[in-house]
């Protein structure tokens, strides 16, 4: 996969905060802002990279030069403004495959992007958010973006998450001027006869772009500690394909297990397999409703759920989010910036604590009786199989 990042923002609303640098060289805990989104394309593998640069573009080309870990890096150089829409198609020169993804250097927008390349079609990222009034909301009908509207106070709604995958020969049918804003002048102009696809997602989001989340990115990019759950058997009592609201009962320990965690500095995640979406026994609805749920029940007692992550394929899908794979556990790794060695999993199966294990988590933790005060009864290492240590 290629990609191009628009990098050759000036930052001016991160003047108060930031020295006169090229916004996407904005340091975050002592790295540049750019280098973070590099990191994410190479996990994914992407192999080249476009930085479209132009003001201060020496820092940024001396700073990473022809390459990043295992991406060729290549410079579209502006000379004068050109807009995003004209230094896209300035770059889309440097591009050798049919396709490619855009990203904007200030926004990390912490996608699934072969998901996305998936469509072979004009797409765009949206990120599902609640009340904002910073974006201009998207609208979408039947997993199309119909409109774009002006920024205002939205309850609930789609943003353009800044991530593009486009055909490299989008612009050529159409007469555009050397310098024009690709939403502004090309998307909303053409929005009729383009049929922008949207990729919805509610993955980790956030924009540099003023000083109040350009330090909210201080704290987020810091490497953390999580703790990770199952669901059934841990969160509630497992009488089998629990998924509704009404057959859902809280375990007598859960919520004190999980605040003494939290006042420790831990995220807390709940990864759970639901077969039962796959087998057809309850629609996907079902749990996301009960997630919702969940995360609502653990608000009213202060209790933060940072995110579920569920598997709706069957054992014979062998799908590597499935439990004992650790898929699931790597997406909140990456998606939350989370120290593995420094976090926790405790679940009733063997399976749970091997996903742990296989993802990088060193405490593992079996529980088989109710909590008293330890937060399980036996603690497991991996050697080829999980063994028992004996009970504490």
């Amino acid at each position: 996969m290629q990609a191009i990042v628009l990098a050759g923002g000036l930052g001016t609303r991160l003047r108060s905060v930031v020295s006169d640098l090229p916004k996407p060289m904005a340091s975050i805990n002592g790295k540049p802002f750019l280098e973070y989104i590099l990191d994410e394309l190479n996990d994914f593998k992407f192999e080249k990279v476009v930085l479209t640069v132009g003001y201060k573009k020496e820092v940024i080309m001396n700073y990473f030069g022809n390459s990043y870990k295992n991406i060729k890096l290549v410079y579209s150089i502006e000379d004068e403004p050109l807009g995003t829409g004209g230094c896209i198609k300035k770059a889309l020169s440097f591009i050798d495959d049919p396709y490619v993804f855009v990203l904007n250097g200030d926004t990390m927008f912490k996608i699934d992007f072969h998901a996305m390349s998936k469509s072979r079609q004009l797409t765009i990222a949206c990120k599902h958010m609640y009340h904002f009034d910073r974006y201009g909301e998207i609208k979408i009908f039947n997993g199309k973006v119909i409109a774009f509207s002006e920024k205002k106070h939205v309850q609930e709604g789609y943003i353009n998450g800044g991530i593009y995958y486009m055909p490299k020969n989008l612009f050529d049918v159409y007469d555009l001027p050397s310098v024009f804003s690709l939403e502004k002048d090309f998307f909303e102009k053409y929005i009729h006869e383009l049929e922008i696809h949207a990729f919805l997602a509610e993955d980790y989001f956030i924009d540099i772009g003023i000083p109040e989340d350009y330090l909210r990115a201080q704290e987020d990019f810091q490497k953390k500690k999580a703790l990770f759950l199952d669901r059934d058997g841990i969160i509630n009592i497992d009488y089998g394909h629990v998924h509704t609201i009404e057959q859902f009962q809280f375990t007598d320990f859960i919520f004190d297990l999980c605040k003494k965690y939290q006042k420790k500095g831990y995220l807390i995640f709940i990864i759970t397999n639901q077969a039962g979406i796959g087998k057809g026994l309850y629609p996907e609805s079902d749990t996301i409703k009960l997630n919702n749920y969940v995360m609502d029940e653990f608000k009213k007692r202060d209790i933060i759920i940072s995110k579920i992550y569920y598997c709706p394929h069957k054992p014979e899908d062998h799908c590597s989010c499935r439990k004992p794979e650790p898929g699931l556990f790597i997406k909140a790794i990456k998606e939350f910036n989370i120290d593995p060695s420094e976090s926790i999993a405790i679940g009733d199966k063997l399976s749970d604590l091997e996903a742990a294990y296989k993802a990088g988590v060193k405490q593992l933790f079996f529980r088989k009786t109710n909590y008293d005060e330890y937060p399980v009864e036996f603690r497991y290492n991996y050697i080829g199989v999980f063994k028992n240590n004996g009970a504490k």
